[in-house]
C-alpha cells in the first residue's frame, strides 16, 4: 500500500474528505517520526518498535549525476511485535 492508497482507505473508512485524511495521516506520521528521532525509539502497541540505528555515512552522486551528496549516518528500523508478525 502506498500513501495515496492509505489516504483513500482512511477517507472511505472514516467518511471524511481526502484532504482531511491526508492532514490526519501526515500529523500522525510526523508525530511518530519526531518522537522516534527525539527519544531514539517509539513503541506502537500491536505493530512494533521503531528505533533509530546508527549506520555508516555514505556519499555519492545525485541521481542526475551533477552533484555529490552525503547520506546521513542514521536510519529508522521497524521491529515487528509478536502481534504484528501474526498479521503478516
Amino acid at each position: 500500500m502506498n500513501k495515496a492508497e492509505l489516504i483513500n482507505s482512511v477517507s472511505e473508512k472514516l467518511g471524511v474528505s481526502k484532504k482531511e485524511a491526508t492532514e490526519t495521516i501526515e500529523i500522525v506520521l510526523g508525530t511518530i517520526i519526531a518522537a522516534t528521532v527525539e527519544t531514539g525509539e517509539c513503541v506502537i502497541p500491536g505493530l512494533g518498535k521503531l528505533k533509530v540505528r546508527d549506520t555508516k555515512e555514505t556519499s555519492g552522486t545525485a541521481p542526475n549525476g551533477t552533484a555529490w551528496t552525503k547520506a546521513a549516518g542514521k536510519t529508522i528500523k521497524l521491529a515487528l511485535s509478536a502481534e504484528g508478525k501474526t498479521l503478516v
